[in-house]
């Protein structure tokens, strides 16, 4: 069976660190992926790589501001020039970067918004612990102020029952009723 092309578009999940963003987008790509040949997963972690993006412990607000928009800048030449519909899970917290990915067609934008005691709790990454231990610092939501997303089309808050497949299943119905 032959592919059907998704409508170019962006789906920007975003969240703090350990909120389950590479996780639910993983899903969700690789549901579309079955119907539609033209799906990008781009990952925060895989894209600083990629891009060659330093992470320090001077991870600071500006610093982050200049790659978000280095991520917005990414997924406009694949919604525009190539006619993906892109789906990036990253952080990228900030009012400027988000206004930036706004401007996309057909975006949304999806936040997991996981509190912090839930997020130490998961800490797959160790960068709760690091932090406590003062081994890192820059860290979004502890000792720098992020900026939560404005108007997002969904905002997801924890529910102890609300698995990644669960999630997943509403930001699909989402982009499948637009």
């Amino acid at each position: 069976m032959k592919k059907k092309k998704h409508k170019p578009g962006l789906l920007w999940i975003t969240g703090l660190s350990g909120s389950g963003k590479t996780t639910v987008s993983q899903i969700i790509y690789l549901n579309l992926k079955k119907n539609y040949s033209n799906i990008v997963f781009l990952d925060g972690d895989l894209l600083r790589k990629k891009l060659k993006i330093k992470k320090s412990n001077s991870f600071s607000n500006n610093y982050r501001k200049k790659v978000g928009l280095k991520y917005v800048s990414l997924c406009k030449k694949y919604v525009k020039d190539k006619g993906k519909f892109v789906i990036i899970a990253v952080m990228a917290l900030i009012k400027k970067v988000q206004i930036e990915y706004k401007k996309i067609q057909n975006n949304y934008d999806i936040y997991l918004d996981v509190p912090i005691k839930e997020l130490k709790r998961r800490d797959a990454k160790g960068l709760y612990k690091k932090f406590e231990n003062k081994e890192i610092k820059n860290m979004s939501g502890l000792d720098i102020n992020f900026d939560k997303p404005y108007k997002p089309s969904l905002h997801l808050k924890w529910k102890a029952n609300m698995s990644a497949l669960k999630i997943s299943k509403k930001i699909l119905k989402l982009i499948n009723n637009a």
